[in-house]
């Protein structure tokens, strides 16, 4: 039987060159810094746009126009005897009233009061089918 060869030893281990942990060290500095950088850049926010005063009185005008078709609608529907026209008229009101409070000219204000109502409206149109005597339907029409 034949031996095989042995192994060929390993060289000796020699100790890094200060060079080699310098560049070590630099670039675990780099990939830090740009890590920082990247989630901050991330993490930026912009800058809440400015609008002029026409800009703004003229949203306002809008969202003012849609309440009243909005409101119009479902005071009358509701005080009829029809539900089923009562619940679209509501419904509409809804959407016609945070359509017009998309508009970014609005000021917030105006905004979260539009989407109040059209959260009452949408309340009113879902709870209608319960009966006029249920207890929600009542305090979403108060």
């Amino acid at each position: 039987m034949i031996n095989p060869p042995p192994w060929p030893s390993l060289p000796p281990v020699t100790p890094r060159s200060r060079l080699t942990l310098t560049l070590l060290a630099l670039t675990a500095l780099l990939s830090a810094a740009a890590l920082v950088v990247g989630i901050l850049a991330l993490t930026k926010s912009e800058p809440n746009p400015m609008y002029t005063a026409t800009q703004r009185a003229a949203a306002k005008a809008q969202l003012c126009s849609k309440y009243m078709l909005a409101s119009d609608a479902v005071n009358i529907e509701t005080n009829g005897n029809d539900a089923a026209f009562a619940r679209i008229a509501a419904a509409n009101g809804a959407i016609i009233l945070e359509a017009a409070a998309i508009d970014p000219a609005l000021d917030n204000e105006y905004r979260d009061a539009a989407l109040s109502l059209a959260q009452a409206y949408q309340t009113m149109t879902a709870t209608a089918s319960k009966g006029s005597d249920n207890k929600q339907f009542q305090e979403s029409i108060e």
